[in-house]
């Protein structure tokens, strides 16, 4: 199978695709409720607030579970599932394909470099320091529109783009398509268990009725 599907697989089957989900949803939510453009709050300004926001949403929603782990990397904000790292990258709505990693920050280009077993040329000598061997970092790239209000939420492994080809070795929307979220299963019904005797009768009350004048 294709690295693309087992990391989507395992993602999903554990609930993190769905947690970030929910993160980004309740975090873009609070950001476009809590600024306005009337108020002179600039796309800039909703970037900032919106990487911010969403970093302490995923916090809050992962707050507990001890298969999600905080793993920043050189300072940007990172998540641990297994061995797999997720690092925050918000995009131009509607350009995710289009994102420049050349152009990023030094920790972005780093992780757009890792070795990938599906494209030879990054075991090239590139320059930059290899991360953890045993890690794999994969981006959460993220966006939304206030008018009307909309938003993208994709997970990828970046490509290092210098040469203007693709942005990704390969990446998925995170969408309805996810179908139930695992942390949301049922906990089944048990009776209730009893020391003394296997059965207990249970007395029902009976009904009354009482006359009106």
């Amino acid at each position: 199978m294709s690295e693309e599907t087992v990391v989507w697989g395992e993602l999903r089957a554990g609930g993190f695709l769905h947690g970030v989900r929910e993160a980004h949803r309740e975090a873009t939510l609070a950001v476009f409720g809590g600024l306005s453009r009337a108020a002179g709050f600039t796309e800039r300004s909703y970037g900032v607030t919106a990487f911010d926001v969403l970093t302490s949403w995923i916090d809050r929603v992962f707050d507990g579970d001890r298969r999600v782990v905080r793993d920043d990397l050189n300072g940007s904000p990172g998540w641990r599932y297994g061995k797999y790292r997720v690092l925050l990258k918000r995009h131009e709505f509607g350009a995710v394909r289009k994102i420049r990693w050349d152009r990023d920050s030094p920790t972005k280009q780093a992780v757009a470099r890792q070795e990938y077993a599906e494209d030879r040329q990054l075991a090239l000598d590139i320059g930059i320091g290899a991360d953890t061997p045993e890690v794999v970092t994969l981006v959460l790239a993220h966006s939304a529109s206030d008018e009307p209000l909309e938003m993208e939420l994709f997970l990828g492994r970046p490509r290092w783009n210098a040469d203007g080809g693709t942005a990704w070795h390969w990446v998925r929307e995170l969408d309805d398509a996810l179908g139930g979220d695992p942390r949301r299963k049922l906990v089944e019904r048990t009776m209730p268990l009893w020391d003394d005797e296997a059965d207990v009768p249970v007395r029902l009350r009976e009904e009354t009725s009482t006359g009106t004048a």
